[in-house]
């Protein structure tokens, strides 16, 4: 179970929610985001399997140029939203999902109980 005290350590510690948030603040980011984590991609290079999705694709699915995607893939990355593997000269990359999970609980920490409570009632 996460704790509220671990909630707070991981943003005082790390001071990674602000990046969190601003990488989420942008619709292509959330775009690819939404991308990554809605798929499992299993590329194939040399015979070898990779799971995440390359530059290339990603960019072909959004309609953007290369260099967006990357400069985009990499604000991800330095908040820890995205993992990145490279095979060769290729680059692929993955939703990190434990960084969501942990954001999740850092919102939920802040909802009161009472409320939570209240807003149960209001949906019956």
């Amino acid at each position: 179970m996460f704790h509220v005290n671990e909630t707070y350590e991981w943003l005082d510690s790390q001071g990674k929610i602000d990046v969190v948030c601003k990488a989420l603040a942008d619709p292509i980011r959330r775009s690819l985001l939404k991308i990554l984590g809605e798929k499992q991609y299993f590329c194939h290079l040399d015979g070898e399997t990779v799971n995440g999705v390359c530059v290339q694709d990603l960019s072909k699915l959004l309609k953007l140029p290369q260099s967006t995607v990357s400069r985009h893939l990499s604000i991800l990355r330095q908040a820890g939203l995205v993992g990145h593997e490279q095979k060769g000269t290729w680059h692929y990359y993955y939703c990190r999902v434990e960084t969501l999970k942990k954001l999740e609980r850092w919102i939920q920490s802040m909802i009161p109980k009472d409320l939570d409570k209240e807003d149960e009632k209001a949906n019956f």
